[in-house]
């Protein structure tokens, strides 16, 4: 009888997760809404894992438990091992391993290897595997430290727009490319942003990438910035590496503004070699599942997962 495995990817807009078998094949895949501990606090973060887990667990020939599980979940590193007590005793498996959102970005481009894994979504952060070090650099919470983020940029952009329809700052692409966005003027949709919160307003940071191409020059500076902020989280990662840095790039920013990575490049330690990931960090967290039980990952494997993961998008 095969054995099936469970892999969780959840960041601050979406969980995406999936059962499958050892040889790639998915028998259930679910995207639903994500949010870390930091954004929805550890009990919701904890339950609706559990929730998605049970889930999957259904679907399973037999009944039986699933062989390994692995839970990618923003902000876990955090928490020191509170997630993994209040989701292990909910959840029946022959193995389970929860850790942050940073392995398996590392793992689903570079594979087990050393190296590096860029986030630039909702949130932003750079993860180092070198050796025995595992380190997390920026991303230290949207309260603290959210630079280079798809939120950083979104707020910048809605600040530079109420700054101009105040009179306190200069003119802006962004006030209309915001506006027609919202269906409103920002300044009188207060409520709306306030409600929609972080995954609201990094749902603005693409109006900053369309005013810099329009030639405005508040969108170019909050790009210039952003490519700083990122820059400097290579630079923090180069101690821990001698050559060469492998860094897998992902998060949707990345995926949909390729002018982000070419940018980022020029301004990364030099050492830095910038790869834009192919697939999504779901596959990686899929690899760590296996890995788990010491099973290593297939071109076969590889092939298989992807085909049936996109045929599901």
């Amino acid at each position: 009888m095969n054995d099936y495995y469970m892999a969780l990817d959840t960041g601050g807009t979406k969980c995406d997760a999936v059962l499958f078998d050892g040889q790639g094949h998915i028998l259930s895949h679910i995207l639903t809404k994500g949010g870390g501990p930091m954004d929805i606090g550890l009990q919701a973060a904890g339950d609706n894992t559990v929730a998605v887990l049970r889930k999957l667990g259904e679907k399973i020939p037999g009944g039986k438990p699933a062989a390994s599980v692995y839970c990618s979940i923003a902000g876990d590193d955090y928490y020191r091992g509170q997630l993994d007590a209040y989701i292990r005793p909910r959840i029946e498996a022959g193995a389970l391993r929860i850790w942050d959102d940073g392995e398996c970005i590392i793992t689903a481009t570079l594979g087990r290897k050393d190296g590096g894994g860029m986030i630039a979504g909702t949130g932003a952060s750079l993860f180092i595997r070198s050796g025995s070090v595992y380190k997390h650099i920026g991303g230290w919470g949207y309260l603290l430290d959210s630079t280079g983020s798809g939120y950083t940029m979104g707020q910048r952009a809605l600040r530079a727009v109420i700054r101009e329809a105040d009179g306190r700052g200069e003119k802006t692409l962004l006030t209309d490319l915001i506006g027609r966005e919202m269906g409103v003027r920002p300044s009188e949709n207060l409520p709306a942003i306030y409600a929609g919160g972080r995954p609201y307003i990094a749902s603005f940071a693409h109006c900053v990438f369309e005013g810099r191409r329009l030639g405005d020059k508040v969108s170019r500076e909050i790009f210039d910035w952003t490519v700083d902020c990122l820059a400097e989280f290579t630079f923090a990662a180069a101690p821990y590496f001698e050559g060469e840095i492998p860094i897998a790039l992902n998060g949707g920013i990345f995926g949909a503004f390729p002018e982000l990575a070419e940018s980022l490049q020029v301004k990364a330690v030099p050492q830095a070699k910038l790869i834009p990931a192919a697939v999504p960090p779901l596959y990686g967290a899929a690899v760590e599942a296996l890995w788990n039980l010491r099973i290593p990952e297939t071109d076969a494997f590889r092939r298989t997962f992807m085909e049936e993961y996109r045929a599901n998008q």
